[in-house]
C-alpha cells in the first residue's frame, strides 16, 4: 500500500470513530416527578404547603422555575411564590414551602418548568385547592 493510501485509511478510521462517539445527543426531555403536595389537594388559608419534586435528565439539567399561578400560566401575585435556580446535576431534588394567603383563590396551579443542558424544556401543571 502506498504511503498516501495508508494516511487516507488512517484518517478515514479516525473520522469514523470520532463521529460514532461524539454523537451522544440528548434524546430525552427532562423529567419532573412531584411527590408533594398531592394533585387536587385542599389547603387552608394561613397554612404552609410543601412543594417537593425531583427533576432529571439523561445528559444533565440546566435550570428550573417553580411558581404558583392561574390556569393560563400567569404568576399569581396573591401567593408571591416563584423560585428559580440552576444545576448541572443529572437529578435535582426540589423542596420549598409557601404560605397560603387569606386572599387565596379557590384554585391555583403549581407550575414546574425544567430545562436541560440541551435547552429542551418540560413543564408540569399541578392543580391545588384553597379554602378558609
Amino acid at each position: 500500500m502506498k504511503y498516501s493510501s495508508k494516511i487516507t485509511v488512517i484518517i478515514a478510521i479516525a473520522a469514523l470513530s470520532f463521529t460514532s462517539t461524539s454523537c451522544n445527543k440528548d434524546k430525552e426531555d427532562p423529567t419532573i416527578e412531584i411527590s408533594a403536595p398531592a394533585k387536587h389537594s385542599m389547603h387552608n388559608w394561613g397554612n404552609e404547603v410543601h412543594l417537593m419534586a425531583t427533576f432529571g435528565d439523561d445528559q444533565g439539567l440546566k435550570d428550573y422555575t417553580v411558581m404558583i399561578g392561574d390556569a393560563d400560566g400567569n404568576h399569581s401575585h396573591a401567593f408571591d411564590f416563584m423560585k428559580t435556580g440552576t444545576t448541572t446535576e443529572i437529578t435535582y431534588a426540589f423542596h420549598e414551602h409557601f404560605m397560603v394567603p387569606d386572599s387565596a383563590p379557590e384554585m391555583a396551579w403549581a407550575y414546574f418548568t425544567v430545562t436541560d443542558a440541551e435547552d429542551k424544556t418540560s413543564t408540569m401543571k399541578w392543580m391545588l385547592h384553597f379554602e378558609e
